[in-house]
């Protein structure tokens, strides 16, 4: 079995994760990552969701933590604009301007220290980020220690939509590098899927480390791209 395992888009380092883990899942939608990460792992599972529609899906899986909250770079009212649903998919906002404010609602926000505080927790073996551009006020908030004390985070950075955010994202990947993180892109273009595993904490050893970003994440992508071309074909 590869040491890469992915859900929903994210990719995470399957063999550091196990009953007695904590999973943060920041920006959860529905749940459908939750849920079978839940069922693959049996880990503690804690998740955030700022919009309001997709939280009264949410709160109804009684396995796993729920809190109405924004990720966010200060802790106070945020104001998330709900831009739509694709299915039981629902996708929010916090840049002001970026969609109608007829769609505007008010919503608790929270630093990603305040939620782990908020759920009991002073660490987390894995931290699954997609929080539609809010994930720079995240990192750029978090201290030092905090950061280290996370085991690997599976984040989307959406430098592909806006790509002025490039500088801030780079900036961010380079301070985890500097705190002894391995960071993989996993996506071809921009950086709408990164894998960052503290190796310190996981214990990688030099062959996964070689393996992971040179051949594996190759591997995936052509099997994505394969299974593209056949629903095309079909």
């Amino acid at each position: 079995m590869t040491a890469l395992a992915e859900i929903q888009g994210h990719t995470f380092f399957l063999p550091a994760l196990g009953p007695d883990s904590i999973v943060l899942d920041l920006g959860a939608s529905c749940g459908e990552f939750a849920l079978e990460m839940q069922a693959m792992t049996c880990c503690d599972y804690y998740c955030a969701e700022a919009s309001p529609s997709a939280f009264q899906v949410l709160e109804q899986h009684k396995t796993i933590e729920t809190v109405l909250v924004a990720i966010t770079g200060v802790d106070g009212p945020t104001s998330v604009y709900v831009g739509g649903c694709e299915g039981d998919k629902y996708w929010v906002m916090t840049q002001a301007g970026v969609v109608d404010n007829k769609s505007a609602q008010e919503v608790p926000g929270l630093t990603l220290k305040s939620f782990m505080a908020k759920c009991g927790i002073e660490t987390a073996d894995l931290i699954k980020v997609d929080i539609e551009g809010a994930e720079l006020n995240m990192f750029e908030a978090c201290s030092d220690e905090l950061l280290s004390r996370v085991g690997q985070f599976s984040v989307e950075f959406h430098d592909f939509i806006d790509p002025s955010m490039l500088p801030r994202v780079q900036a961010i990947i380079q301070r985890l590098e500097r705190f002894g993180f391995e960071a993989i892109v996993m996506t071809r273009n921009a950086h709408g899927g990164v894998l960052f595993l503290n190796r310190a904490l996981l214990g990688i050893g030099a062959w996964d480390l070689f393996y992971m970003p040179s051949v594996e994440k190759y591997r995936r992508g052509l099997k994505r791209m394969f299974s593209r071309g056949l629903r095309k074909i079909v």
